[in-house]
């Protein structure tokens, strides 16, 4: 019930003054509480959050249009793992600032992004999916990373152009590979200066990569040579 009305509240068509006293209504009936240690106020506290062991290698897939890829933690980790899907399946929106804080934790082990004006690309949704959804986590997350480190969010710029079977539903590596087949490509709307940038693709959890790779190589086939993925976890 719970996350049923935090998913409603984030629906479309209402007001902030609804939006407010929805929220105010949420929070006296089913006070926010941490993921692990039940403290009232957050949905990760701070000290629950330092807790989340950060993976500080550099992964460079072969044979792949990724330049490199990072991964912040373990989908083995508990909390972790309750929070993406909270985030992702209970549409707990509230989630996207403790979860981004761990990618801004990574990409600050990655300094070059900042010395080479990287741009953030968040992996997009087709807008059937948008619309049920009501947003996009992948961009929530490029919102908090964009406000605390100010790397540009490149936004509408790939898109995403077919209404897809869900890839979680899919578990053959190869039938994911042709599910997400030619499913993207560049806005020719959205122009952007990308001369001598680093895309970094934000994408929440990492299965196979399929999605990620056919990300990359639509953004490779425009004349972007050096992208980055970034998730939360590798499931």
């Amino acid at each position: 019930m719970f996350q049923v009305l935090r998913r409603r509240q984030s629906g479309y068509g209402a007001s902030a003054t609804d939006f407010k006293f929805q929220g105010w209504i949420l929070d006296l009936l089913f006070p926010i509480q941490c993921l692990s240690c039940s403290q009232e106020g957050e949905f990760i506290c701070s000290n629950c959050l330092g807790k989340i062991s950060l993976n500080h290698s550099i992964f460079y897939p072969k044979n792949s249009s990724l330049s490199g890829l990072l991964v912040v933690g373990s989908y083995r980790d508990p909390l972790l793992k309750e929070a993406i899907h909270k985030y992702k399946y209970d549409f707990i929106k509230d989630l996207a600032e403790p979860l981004a804080g761990l990618m801004i934790k990574k990409i600050n082990d990655c300094p070059w992004f900042k010395e080479n004006n990287a741009l953030l690309v968040p992996v997009p949704l087709h807008k059937k999916r948008l619309r049920w959804r009501g947003f996009n986590q992948s961009e929530l997350l490029c919102l908090e990373i964009n406000k605390s480190l100010n790397i540009p969010l490149i936004n509408n710029f790939l898109i995403r152009t077919k209404h897809n079977l869900a890839q979680v539903k899919i578990k053959n590596t190869e039938q994911r590979k042709t599910n997400i087949k030619n499913t993207f490509q560049i806005n020719l709307k959205n122009q952007i200066e990308f001369k001598n940038k680093i895309i970094i693709l934000i994408d929440d959890v990492l299965t196979t990569g399929a999605t990620l790779e056919e990300c990359a190589k639509t953004l490779k086939k425009a004349g972007l040579k050096e992208i980055w993925g970034l998730v939360l976890a590798r499931g």
